[in-house]
Formats: C-alpha cells, sequence, structure tokens
C-alpha cells in the first residue's frame, strides 16, 4: 500500500441535527467501516461529512435538517452542526501531541490550531460546519470555523469556535474528502465534466513543444481522414452552405473526426479490458461490477498521483475517501477481494457497505454499526481492549469471517447444534408466517457449547438484541454461564434473553417429553421410506452397546421413548428438517411449537413488536 504518512488524521467526526442524526460521534481510522440496516444513517453521514470538507459543492438546506417526531417542517433556529478533528501523526504514522513548527499544516491553518485543555495537551484543528437559518438572506446558511476547544461528546455541542476564523477553500482543499456514491460508472466518468478521470487528463503533463507537435500531427490526420473518405467530404461540402446563409463575409467548415487538441483527447477516449483469451471490449460493452471497479481504480490513481504532485512541490495533501456501498454489482468472491484494492488507496477511506463478504475482511477495530430505533440513529464501536490475544483471534474466525451476517443483523439467536440449525428457522417462518430472512434476523449456530462468549460479546457490544436456545444439559450449562458472566451478563436462569430447555435435556429428548413420538414416529416413517421404522429400530438395536458403554433396553416401560431419542441423535441431519416441517404442520396449534421454542418466540415477539401469524384470527 502507498505511503500515507500526510502528517495528520481525522480521528473524530460529530454530527447533530443533519436528517436521521440528531447527534452521533463516529471515530475514524485509516479505514472505517460502516454497517447498518438501509435507512440507518450511513449514507447521512457520508453526506454530512462531505459537508464539512468535501471537495466540491452540496447544495444543503431544510430537507437536510433533523425533524423530530411528528414535525412536517424543522423550526428555523434549529441548528446542523458536523464537527471534524485533525490530529497531528509522527514519522512512524502514530498520533503526535504537536503539530511540527513551521510544517505545511501551521502555516495552513495557523492559529486554527489549538491545545486540548487536560490530559496532556495534546494539538488538534477542529473544524466546525453549521447549517443554519439565515435571517436576512431568507435561506439556509453553511458557514466553517475553526473550533477553540474539542469538548467531551456530552457537551460538545457548548464547544467556542473562533468568531475571526472564517475558513476558506484553500485551507480546506489540501484534505478534501472525495466521495464517491455506488452509482459511479467510469463509462459516465470519462464524459463528465469534472470527475477523476477528466481531471487527470486534462492536462497530460507534456512540454509545450511536444504539444505542439502532437497537435500538428492531429491537425494533419484530419485533414488526411477527410481528404481520402468521400463520405466525410461530401458531408464538408453540404455543411459549407451555412456560409452564405449566416455570414455575409462568408467563411470556412472544417470537419475533425479526431479531436485537435489534446486536452480533448479524453473526452473520446474509450477503455477496453479482455480476460485472458477472450475478446476486448470496451467497458460500455461489459457489466456495471467492471465499470463500477474500474471507476475506483481511476480514484486511486487520481489520490497516488496527486499525492505525488504535492509531494514534488513541497506541499501536503491528505487524501480522504468516502465511498458507498463498493460491493454493488460484483459476485461474492469478488467482493471478498475487492476488499485488498480499497486498502491499497492511499489516505483515510470511509466505506459504508451492506456485504459481510466486504465487512468480514476488516479489522475488528474499524467496524461502526448504524443503529435505528425510536427514529434516532446511534453509532457504536468496538471496544477490544478487555479482550486477551486468543479471544481477539476467536472472536475473528468464530465471527467475523464465517458469519459476516450476523453484523448486519436486526436481531441474533445463538444455539449449539445441527438440530437446531435446521428446525428452528422452518418453525419461526410457521410462527411470524415469513422467513427469518425477510424478518432481518441470524439464527447463528456456535458449533459447540464453549463457543458462545465471542458471539454473544459481539452482539452486545453492537448493540445488535440477541437470545440463546440452549440444551440443558449440564456441560453446555455451565459453559453458557461463563460466556454470560465474562459478558457482563447475568447466569442463564436469571437471563431473559437465554431459553434453557428443561430437566436437562436436549433438544431430541425435550421433544419426546413434551408428547410428540407421534410425529417422530410419522417422520421416520417417512424419512426412511418404512411403515413402522421404530419398531424396525427396537428390533435391530436392542442389547446393543450405545453411548459410553450402555446396553441399550428397549423392553423397559419407556423403552420406545429411548428408543426414538436415540434414533433421532443418530440422525440429526437427516431428521431435523422434516420434523421441523411435520411440527410445524399440526392443526392443534397449542401443539404446534414445543414450550422452550415458543418462549423463545413471545420474547422476540414482544421486543420487536411482532404478531404471531394467524394471531389475530384465533
Amino acid at each position: 500500500m502507498a505511503d500515507t504518512n500526510s502528517g495528520i488524521k481525522i480521528t473524530d467526526v460529530r454530527v447533530s441535527n443533519f436528517r436521521t442524526l440528531k447527534n452521533v460521534e463516529v471515530p475514524l481510522g485509516d479505514l472505517t467501516i460502516l454497517l447498518g440496516a438501509n435507512n440507518a444513517g450511513k449514507t447521512s453521514f457520508l453526506d454530512a461529512f462531505y459537508a464539512a470538507i468535501g471537495a466540491g459543492r452540496k447544495i444543503l438546506g431544510q430537507d437536510d435538517v433533523h425533524l423530530e417526531g411528528a414535525e412536517a417542517l424543522p423550526p428555523k433556529d434549529r441548528v446542523v452542526t458536523v464537527d471534524v478533528r485533525i490530529r497531528p501523526l509522527g514519522d512512524d504514522g502514530n498520533i503526535a501531541l504537536a503539530f511540527p513548527g513551521g510544517s505545511f499544516w501551521t502555516s495552513l491553518w495557523g492559529t486554527g490550531i489549538q491545545q486540548e485543555l487536560d490530559g496532556d495537551y495534546a494539538e488538534f484543528a477542529g473544524i466546525r460546519t453549521t447549517l443554519a437559518w439565515s435571517i436576512p438572506k431568507g435561506d439556509y446558511n453553511l458557514e466553517r470555523r475553526f473550533l477553540k476547544e474539542w469538548r467531551p461528546f456530552a457537551d460538545w455541542l457548548s464547544a467556542p469556535v473562533d468568531e475571526k476564523s472564517r475558513l476558506n477553500a484553500a485551507q480546506i482543499e489540501p484534505l478534501a474528502l472525495h466521495y464517491i456514491d455506488a452509482k459511479r460508472d467510469l463509462e459516465d466518468d470519462i464524459r463528465k465534466q469534472g470527475s477523476f478521470w477528466r481531471r487527470m487528463t486534462e492536462d497530460l503533463g507534456l512540454s509545450a513543444a511536444d504539444v505542439e507537435t502532437f497537435e500538428k500531427a492531429l491537425s494533419d490526420l484530419n485533414h488526411e481522414l477527410v481528404g481520402k473518405s468521400g463520405i466525410l467530404k461530401h458531408l464538408k461540402d453540404n455543411l459549407a452552405d451555412i456560409s452564405p446563409v449566416v455570414s455575409a463575409e462568408g467563411g470556412n467548415i472544417d470537419i475533425s473526426p479526431v479531436a485537435r487538441k489534446l486536452r480533448d483527447l479524453s473526452k473520446g477516449v474509450d477503455v477496453s479490458f479482455a480476460a485472458t483469451g477472450a475478446q476486448s471490449f470496451p467497458l460500455s460493452r461489459h457489466g456495471m461490477g467492471t465499470r463500477s471497479l474500474a471507476s475506483l481504480l481511476v480514484f486511486r490513481a487520481f489520490a497516488s498521483w496527486k499525492a505525488k504532485q504535492a509531494a514534488d512541490a513541497g506541499d501536503h495533501v491528505h487524501s480522504v475517501l468516502a465511498l458507498e456501498e463498493p460491493e454493488a454489482h460484483l459476485h461474492p468472491q469478488a467482493q471478498r477481494s475487492f476488499f485488498a484494492q480499497v486498502r491499497s488507496i492511499p489516505g483515510q477511506r470511509v466505506v459504508s457497505t451492506h456485504s459481510p463478504y466486504f465487512a468480514g475482511q476488516a479489522g475488528l477495530a474499524d467496524l461502526r454499526l448504524f443503529i435505528r430505533s425510536g427514529g434516532e440513529t446511534t453509532v457504536s464501536r468496538l471496544d477490544l481492549s478487555a479482550l486477551t490475544h486468543d479471544e481477539l483471534r476467536k472472536l475473528r474466525h468464530s465471527v467475523v469471517n464465517t458469519r459476516g451476517d450476523l453484523l448486519f443483523s436486526r436481531a441474533a439467536v445463538f444455539f449449539e447444534g445441527e438440530t437446531e440449525e435446521q428446525a428452528l428457522p422452518i418453525l419461526a417462518e410457521a410462527y411470524w408466517g415469513c422467513s427469518i430472512h425477510e424478518l432481518g434476523f441470524s439464527f447463528v449456530r456456535v458449533g459447540s457449547n464453549s463457543n458462545y462468549f465471542p458471539f454473544i460479546w459481539l452482539a452486545e457490544s453492537l448493540d445488535i438484541p440477541w437470545y440463546v436456545f440452549s440444551d440443558g444439559e449440564a456441560e453446555t450449562i455451565t459453559h453458557l454461564g461463563r460466556a454470560l458472566h465474562k459478558s457482563g451478563k447475568a447466569a442463564p436462569d436469571a437471563c431473559p434473553e437465554v431459553f434453557v430447555i428443561p430437566g436437562g435435556r436436549n433438544f431430541e429428548r425435550q421433544l419426546v417429553a413434551e408428547g410428540y413420538l407421534p410425529e417422530i414416529e410419522a417422520t421416520f416413517n417417512d424419512v426412511e421410506g418404512k411403515d413402522a421404522f421404530l419398531d424396525d429400530y427396537i428390533a435391530r438395536m436392542n442389547g446393543k452397546t450405545g453411548k459410553k458403554g450402555v446396553i441399550r433396553d428397549y423392553t423397559v416401560a419407556d423403552g420406545r421413548l429411548k428408543a426414538a431419542c436415540d434414533a433421532m441423535s443418530e440422525s440429526k441431519t437427516r431428521m431435523a428438517e422434516p420434523l421441523a416441517t411435520t411440527l410445524s404442520a399440526i392443526a392443534d396449534e397449542p401443539r404446534r411449537f414445543p414450550s422452550s421454542i415458543r418462549g423463545l418466540f413471545e420474547k422476540i415477539s414482544a421486543d420487536h413488536g411482532l404478531t404471531q401469524t394467524g394471531k389475530e384470527e384465533s
């Protein structure tokens, strides 16, 4: 990756009263990944950030001011505020206490650089952007000023500004934010004035002598083409009739099939791409995935070229990229590999994404989760300081790399085994009348009873509502209790999010205990293609050695129940799905859902405002 030490870093962005963002703080790193559901506020944050230090103008007005409750219009005294804190970096790339005396940035911002009033008195530059109603103008007015203090988040809006320090474009431009939205397309960028492609290619860096030589060659090429093309010559002869109509003094018509000026060549450039062994096609003939990727790579070229030019001139530039949905139009494996391309872009990158494949490649410390609840958005991050190195490794391996979809969940249900993994989603759909995916829920198998902690901790840290559906076996409860304690939660029997199968039983044995033997036998007959599978199983397995060396005895009073439990235990992966389907089709609603599962679904319904399907009619 390119050297990104520009001497500064944007460490924090705070936003108040901008669209859905009433009051949020987002710490930034070299790479910051914004996660959250649609309309959670990610795009609003990027737009607010762009309003503060964007490379270009974005018209803001009444529609960008936060609305409370049933308000149709915002009151005129409500002010949009965006604060950006910039800290100096040392040669090692870490935050430094002070900007070097006489540096580019101290010369640029001068008295705008302040000291913290507590701690180590570290220096910073704070930029406050406000959007407020102006009575004289009769419209909203955008202003940028330096902050005198960077106060704690609880009191940040009261921080004073330097009233004499209105920032100009020259003070923003070296760290200006470039925003690439989800509609990026290199084919459009090549034609669009002001695009990164056009800004790079309008001046090709040639000497005046070279420009004159090439433009003479272009002029000669145009004359030769027109002279040899009967069609072009015919067009020119007919267009010559313009002259007597519009000018009494005469005139000349010239046709230039090739641009005559080098600066105009970029307007007609075609970029072609061919996979190995395939025919080459212009990008306009490729799909949006390829064109979107090409557009981003052009920005990478723009950012690195701009940094080189600044360095050659003895100046500094701090590249900041806001990128919306980089996974757009890319297949899952391409989304994974594309992460490396984003990382290679110099400077700071703030990326909003809905892709678990993309987010799963990021560091845990890079994640910021946007959650919208009750009409307001909150932003949370992971505090990894309390975790050991082994716990961090386990968290990444067990959760992010394998179940990245958990990061985007409305709520998560954790359980241990394969039976629950197959059965619970089917029963959930029968209960609510729609799939868990439609509801935005993740049903997650943790793999073993000792693996609950990283899943619970991550959900708790990111404010994702979570639930546990657990076997009642002693060893499982012990491990679950440790995970809950480490996550700062109550014991399994006192935690309202935890549902434990009673009597020390597992999922299969609980079904038998609750009287589902007829449904179990019917499902076995269906799956195995036999009329009396359990009778055949008893005849084959009675007297043989079972688990832990115990001799099976199915001749006792509850022998048939034991045989059903053993048969299910040996056929978990085959039986779970069809058995759940059988249960969900039971006509008697009170029997349709086993008691622990019903309790889990009722709790989720209460927490998320859901209603059991058919309940209104019952």
